[in-house]
């Protein structure tokens, strides 16, 4: 074989290999994208949603009954409950959906995906702030609200009679009362019991007779 021979050869072959690689890469690309798409569209059919939110914490906040602070991601069918105190609050950012505020005494369990934002409200009120073209849902003890505004749109949801937490008053104190001593006694006993009652001591000794008389207390008067 002639060297021209050999090295025509080797052209061919090494030609022959980079197509066969080239159909190879090829097969495995659109293999791949084909399963990409039959992915999302098997995770469109049943729902499945990567989105998640984050929490922004006012006070005492659960999440699924476990305490939770500023950060705290939350998933869909989350349970949030905020503590039943004044100035509590809870956020719940859901980026591209919106975002909804909690007020205290608020439990709800929260639910979104692609689109809509949903969930129980069991008690308390909840407003939800959402982007264009993003539907709202919220089942009540009283009814469903919904939503579905074409240009952003702010949804209060609230259970009917619910009455925001307020901080309990203390009782005023009850001032104390001076017990009067009974009839009969001397005028010196009547003057060592209100003795103790300070100034009510000074008028009854100024007031005291003998020993063995019986008097009746005179309490001072203002001029």
């Amino acid at each position: 074989m002639s060297i021209r021979s050999f090295v025509s050869l080797r052209v061919r072959v090494l030609i022959l290999l980079l197509v066969l690689g080239a159909s190879l890469v090829f097969n495995m690309g659109s293999t791949l994208a084909a399963n990409n798409r039959g992915a999302a569209a098997a995770n469109s059919q049943t729902g499945i949603s990567q989105l998640n939110g984050q929490l922004i914490a006012n006070g005492p906040v659960t999440v699924n009954g476990n305490k939770a602070i500023t950060g705290t991601t939350v998933f869909t069918g989350s349970n949030i409950a905020v503590d039943c105190a004044n100035g509590n609050s809870a956020f719940v950012n859901l980026g591209r959906l919106g975002r909804i505020e909690l007020v205290a005494g608020t439990r709800l369990t929260l639910r979104f995906s692609d689109g809509m934002i949903s969930g129980d409200l069991q008690d308390g009120k909840a407003v939800i702030s959402t982007q264009p073209g993003v539907k709202v849902q919220v089942n009540t003890p009283d009814g469903v609200v919904s939503s579905d505004c074409a240009q952003s749109c702010v949804t209060p949801v609230a259970v009917q009679g619910f009455v925001q937490c307020v901080p309990v008053a203390a009782p005023a104190p009850v001032p104390a009362r001076v017990p009067l001593p009974p009839a009969g006694l001397s005028g010196r006993a009547i003057a060592g019991i209100l003795a103790g009652a300070g100034a009510l001591g000074a008028v009854a000794a100024s007031t005291a007779g003998s020993e063995g008389e019986a008097i009746t207390p005179v309490l001072p008067t203002r001029q």
